[in-house]
């Protein structure tokens, strides 16, 4: 006959110090991980924005953005390698966005009173509205609609972006 010594004391106190320390090392993990995919991976997902900083055909360089400061130009709306198909009323961008080459199909995200020089199916870049390739100024942007008639009769051009809801009404600078 076999007998067991069990000693609930010394069960119950490994429980009390390795929960914790078990409970600790799982959170951190969790937060490791999911911040590292969020810097990494989201930084040029759909919906991201942009500044490009340089709309050279063979050396576009942009750099990653916040989508509510004057300076974040683009928002994204489709990454990936080259070619990318985009759709017509999208920038076509093949470049470099920090360290990373990319593809990336852009829509708008002008700001109000800004002046940008068009470059045709290339990304638009901020110029200083008394800049000679300066060719159109946003006198108004309005959020969360997609209607042309709201612009003032100051605006001789439009651009309007299905997703997020914008309308840009444009003049020249």
């Amino acid at each position: 006959m076999r007998f067991s010594v069990f000693f609930p004391g010394k069960r119950l106190l490994a429980r009390i110090v390795l929960a914790p320390v078990a409970t600790v090392a799982l959170v951190g993990a969790v937060v490791a991980c999911s911040s590292d995919s969020e810097s990494d991976a989201g930084s040029l997902s759909k919906g991201s924005c942009v500044e490009v900083t340089d709309n050279a055909v063979d050396a576009m360089r942009a750099t990653i953005g916040d989508c509510g400061a004057a300076t974040s130009n683009y928002r994204i709306v489709q990454a990936g390698s080259a070619p990318l198909d985009c759709a017509a009323e999208d920038t076509t961008f093949n470049g470099t966005v920090g360290d990373t080459e990319t593809a990336l199909c852009l829509s708008p995200n002008f700001a109000q009173g800004n002046c940008y020089a068009d470059a045709g199916q290339r990304p638009a870049e901020t110029v200083p509205c008394t800049a000679p390739e300066a060719s159109f100024k946003v006198v108004k942007r309005i959020d969360g609609t997609i209607d042309e008639l709201q612009c003032d009769s100051g605006a001789t051009m439009y651009r309007t972006v299905a997703d997020p809801k914008t309308t840009f009404c444009m003049a020249r600078p």
